[in-house]
């Protein structure tokens, strides 16, 4: 599933392709890929600007002036630019073309299968059922360490707790085993047992390393890959994930995978003492 990096650069390559240019044809699939009817989804588009876009922990918010657009693209989602108008197939499942100046920018957001594209009016994608009980954005000034503490204060492993969209919005299993590696601590440790120095250190990598991501252009092990087709690069960066059986890069010591919250998880058994 893209995590915040492959959001947010989806999002910036979005804001780069198609940014206050009007919309020209919009259709989707199948209903089930959006909120309104697919005659509606056409009706709300067309003629609409996309003014500009963001993100909400890992959902892409389009900004269309009257009309706010909220496309989550789960595990196998991707938005590509296409060559020409194509409609909307199982594959290329929402496609909206873009005029201006210069030829029209066709985006296909594709294989949404467990994804949506939501159409909401301003103001409302905040009682969104997944927006709505977002914690904070790691980049925010409301994500703090205080507030990390906080959150840290309960008896579920941290790795669980990281996980919790709630805790901190947008990060996922990839950057919750690489901030814990950077961090030297334990994925299995309860939240309640960090010390308040760990903490600093979990809410410091987790910036670092998030950060770094989005200027590597994000992750890419199999799907994902930006609006330009091409694939990110912070899978050369990882220092844990994925390296089952491979010298830790620090120690030297074996990674081992284990399963944590449910998630395939990836230690360093001694950057990381239980």
């Amino acid at each position: 599933m893209p995590e915040l990096p492959e959001v947010t650069v989806i999002s910036e390559d979005v804001a780069a392709l198609a940014k206050e240019r009007e919309v020209l044809k919009a259709a989707v699939f199948r209903p089930d890929v959006t909120n309104v009817e697919p005659e509606e989804f056409s009706r709300r588009l067309v003629g609409r600007t996309l003014r500009g876009t963001g993100r909400r922990g890992k959902i892409i918010v389009l900004d269309f002036g009257d009309v706010v657009g909220l496309v989550h693209l789960v595990i196998s989602g991707r938005v590509l630019r296409l060559p020409k108008w194509k409609e909307p197939d199982r594959m290329n499942t929402a496609v909206l073309e873009f005029g201006g100046e210069g030829e029209p920018v066709v985006l296909a957001f594709t294989r949404l299968w467990l994804g949506y594209f939501d159409l909401y009016e301003p103001g409302e994608e905040d009682a969104h059922p997944l927006i709505s009980r977002l914690g904070p954005d790691p980049f925010s000034e409301d994500f703090t360490v205080e507030h990390l503490a906080s959150a840290l204060e309960r008896k579920a492993s941290v790795k669980g707790l990281l996980l919790d969209q709630s805790v901190v919005a947008g990060l996922g299993n990839i950057y919750v085993d690489e901030v814990l590696f950077a961090s030297g601590v334990h994925p299995t440790r309860k939240g309640g047992t960090l010390t308040r120095e760990e903490i600093q250190k979990v809410h410091a990598a987790t910036r670092d390393i998030l950060g770094r991501a989005i200027e590597l252009r994000g992750t890419t092990f199999d799907s994902y890959h930006d609006a330009f087709g091409e694939t990110g690069k912070y899978q050369h960066q990882l220092k844990v994930f994925t390296r089952a059986g491979e010298p830790c890069l620090t120690c030297g010591t074996q990674i081992v995978k284990s399963r944590v919250a449910g998630r395939g998880t990836y230690t360093c058994p001694s950057c990381q003492p239980l």
